[in-house]
């Protein structure tokens, strides 16, 4: 089968001395592994095109019952992470690609998921600051969960439909928060701290976050071990993104603590 697609590059695996595995998404076909024939040659036109974050338009073949396609020809349309320029929006944007190439299963078209994601690499070209990446990353975390069905209920105690501001705990398993008047803590479920709570809130009914950079430190910190506790707990092949160890160097908000490690 001969098909042509627009994609993102999300990840690009050496094989032998000068071809490759690209890991793809596109916009009708889902994720597909290709395979790239000479791409890494020194003389190849198409190997500039293969950076993760790239948007390219591909040509491919894929038989029946077989893993892995191969790659005819890509053009490159644009090439997103490299044109943010900062370590932070870089860093996150790798990291959300991790994440796609880990849990979106091959070969099963997500209607709109590629247009979501470059929506968010576009927001990340206009972070004010590291916060602001940040943040939107963790509204990318909670959309992805969203999408595939683990999204928590957080508007209201589950049990007494108290509000947010009473405080409470988490229970990720269920995807329910219950406030602390309703239930003593319990060991298998997350605290929930008011602050963290708003700013989960906010972020799931607007992905925009002018106005949520002036939140605390402490708040950013627990709603990322929060989302990074839900998509490991929820998603098999989930593995907190390497790349967010980049931001140690500069964003002591950012826990860069696996996410097993993070809740006892």
């Amino acid at each position: 089968m001969l098909a042509a697609d627009r994609g993102l590059v999300l990840r690009v695996f050496p094989l032998r001395e000068t071809s490759a595995i690209v890991s793809v998404l596109g916009r009708s076909h889902g994720r597909l592994r290709l395979v790239g024939r000479g791409v890494r040659a020194p003389k190849s036109r198409a190997g500039a095109s293969l950076e993760s974050g790239n948007e390219v338009d591909f040509v491919f073949t894929l038989r029946p019952g077989r893993d892995l396609g191969n790659l005819r020809e890509v053009t490159l349309v644009r090439p997103w992470i490299g044109a943010l320029g900062r370590l932070e929006p870089m860093a996150v944007a790798w990291a959300a690609l991790e994440i796609l190439e880990r849990v979106l299963p091959e070969g099963a078209p997500e209607e709109g998921i590629l247009d979501e994601v470059l929506a968010f690499l576009a927001a990340l070209q206009g972070s004010s600051d590291r916060a602001a990446a940040v943040l939107r990353f963790y509204g990318f975390e909670l959309a992805l969960l969203d999408r595939l069905g683990h999204a928590p209920e957080l508007g209201a105690c589950r049990l007494c439909a108290g509000p947010p501001s009473t405080g409470g705990e988490l229970d990720a398993a269920e995807g329910i928060w219950v406030c602390s008047r309703c239930q003593p803590h319990s060991p298998r479920r997350l605290p929930l701290p008011p602050a963290a709570h708003e700013l989960l809130l906010r972020l799931e009914a607007d992905p925009e976050v002018a106005g949520l950079t002036s939140t605390t430190v402490e708040a950013r910190r627990q709603v990322g071990r929060i989302l990074h506790h839900l998509l490991a707990l929820h998603l098999e092949r989930y593995r907190y993104p390497r790349a967010l160890g980049l931001l140690k160097k500069v964003d002591a908000s950012v826990d860069t603590s696996p996410p097993e490690a993070e809740v006892e």
